[in-house]
């Protein structure tokens, strides 16, 4: 678990360490890629599976489903750096102020809208999935641009089998 914990930390600080010269514009979204899986693994399946399941929780704002895919001790952070450190308050949080804030229309353009940038496998038991999304929850942040574009950064653990996600950054890309 420590050395899970430890990889778990250098994914969410190696992005921080990047240079000048391997950044690109905010909006534009790199080519996919997968780091440390095998063609065809359970793992890279078992990935793939979550996030289609992820998706389809968001699509219809199903909070159940939705704070079954986290551990129970999850960290979530949004674009505006509101931050829950449990499913409980982040079920709340979904249920009672964001959810009801739009139309059912909003979170199901997101899910349809989102795309795989790049999955990691830290371990057997640890990974990062970096998604996007175009949507309309609030207005774009880049003037003439009608959907405003986010992006999910996932940090999940294998818990008794079954993937969940540990840690969430959520970030407006901006001009």
């Amino acid at each position: 678990m420590r050395n899970t914990l430890s990889m778990i930390a250098l994914a969410i600080a190696l992005p921080t360490l990047a240079t000048e010269a391997q950044a690109q514009e905010r909006r534009d979204v790199p080519a996919y890629r997968e780091i440390g899986f095998e063609t065809g693994s359970e793992q890279r399946q078992a990935l793939l599976d979550f996030l289609r399941t992820f998706r389809d929780a968001w699509s219809e704002e199903d909070t159940d489903a939705f704070i079954a895919l986290h551990t129970d001790d999850t960290e979530w952070i949004n674009a505006y750096a509101r931050m829950f450190t449990d499913a409980p308050s982040l079920a709340e949080f979904l249920e009672n102020r964001l959810f009801p804030a739009f139309g059912p229309g909003v979170s199901r353009t997101e899910a349809d809208n989102m795309e795989l940038i790049s999955m990691r496998a830290l371990s057997e038991d640890a990974a990062v999935l970096h998604l996007y999304t175009d949507g309309n929850r609030g207005p774009s942040a880049v003037e003439g641009r009608e959907l405003r574009r986010t992006h999910f950064h996932l940090v999940l653990v294998r818990q008794s089998g079954q993937w969940k996600v540990a840690h969430t950054a959520i970030m407006d890309a901006r001009d």
